[in-house]
């Protein structure tokens, strides 16, 4: 059977599933993960029937809301290789032949391409296991906003496939951050957040567009607490890449326990009332479709994500305060 046709019907079964409906964000990306290790397995099958054997042991990662493990419906591709080392020149084209085959794949199993082209078909993400190593510290001293938020992108990548060639990169690279008291930086580069609220309580929906009515949960709630819980982790070197084990480094049990819930509470909403029609229309929530105490629970949960992001703010500048990160 051509690989084509394959593809299709591993499309076929998701769409058929995903209609269903979910329970949980946690089931969700359960079946995204299966949906896409399918996927992984048929293209690396046709490279290697095309090009042969894998010329070095290899990593697959995802990085963004799949490396997180917080797809909601629809998502886009985030993802990149590390392969152990550049035997030849040849090398690196295998890999980026396997990832423009897998991102290939993935387009046709559902998952649309990275608008930012974060993909392994591009040879800044898909690298050698020095290379990367070169390229990581790179950004850390460049520091500049573009190299952060390349940085920031990788922290939440997570192996998928293959070895686990991402966490001795991210363990070798947490001390340097710290010795160049980076974390601070990042705070700057994340602390623009969108309001979701107005003085008078009122929710800041678009006014105009096809999402006008709707509130940008993407914008408004997702980002301040994903945002805090990464700098968290980079804070204690942790290698966790889900914003509620995240959340747990938090100092404070009271505190962690009342973010926690609320970036559960976000999950579930966003699950049950978001508008799944497409990829972009999937990060808004139908406001309209909220009965009151639903909407004063959101309100709370994008107030909550505000607090959170100061709190975290506010550890990171206690810490350089006693001489560390």
């Amino acid at each position: 059977m051509e690989t084509n046709t394959i593809y299709s019907q591993i499309k076929a079964f998701r769409d058929k599933e995903m209609s269903h409906g979910w329970s949980s964000s946690e089931q969700l990306n359960s079946f995204h993960d299966d949906i896409m290790k399918q996927t992984l397995h048929l293209a690396t099958s046709a490279i290697q029937a095309r090009l042969g054997p894998p010329p070095s042991p290899f990593c697959f990662f995802v990085m963004g809301s799949a490396g997180r493990s917080e797809q909601g419906i629809w998502s886009d591709q985030d993802h990149g290789i590390i392969f152990k080392e550049a035997n030849d020149p040849d090398t690196q084209d295998y890999f980026l032949a396997l990832g423009k085959e897998i991102s290939s794949g993935l387009v046709e199993t559902g998952y649309k391409k990275c608008d930012g082209n974060v993909m392994a078909s591009n040879p800044f993400w898909c690298k050698s296991f020095e290379d990367w190593n070169h390229q990581l510290k790179g950004w850390v001293m460049d520091a500049s906003w573009e190299s952060i938020r390349h940085l920031l992108t990788f922290i939440d990548g997570r192996a998928f496939y293959g070895e686990d060639f991402i966490s001795p990169l991210k363990q070798s690279l947490y001390p340097v951050i710290h010795h160049e008291h980076l974390l601070t930086r990042i705070i700057e580069n994340t602390m623009r957040i969108k309001k979701g609220v107005g003085v008078l309580g009122q929710f800041l929906v678009d006014t105009h567009g096809p999402m006008s009515g709707s509130l940008n949960l993407k914008e408004t709630a997702i980002f301040p607490y994903v945002n805090a819980a990464r700098v968290l982790a980079l804070r204690e070197s942790s290698l966790e890449t889900s914003t509620v084990k995240r959340l747990q480094l938090l100092p404070d049990p009271v505190s962690r326990k009342k973010f926690i819930e609320q970036f559960l509470n976000l999950q579930s909403y966003r699950l049950k009332f978001g508008i799944h029609t497409g990829y972009d229309s999937g990060h808004y929530l139908a406001i309209d479709q909220l009965s009151k105490p639903q909407r004063k629970i959101v309100k709370e949960i994008l107030k909550d994500g505000i607090h959170l992001f100061d709190y975290v703010r506010k550890l990171v500048e206690k810490g350089e305060q006693n001489g560390h990160e």
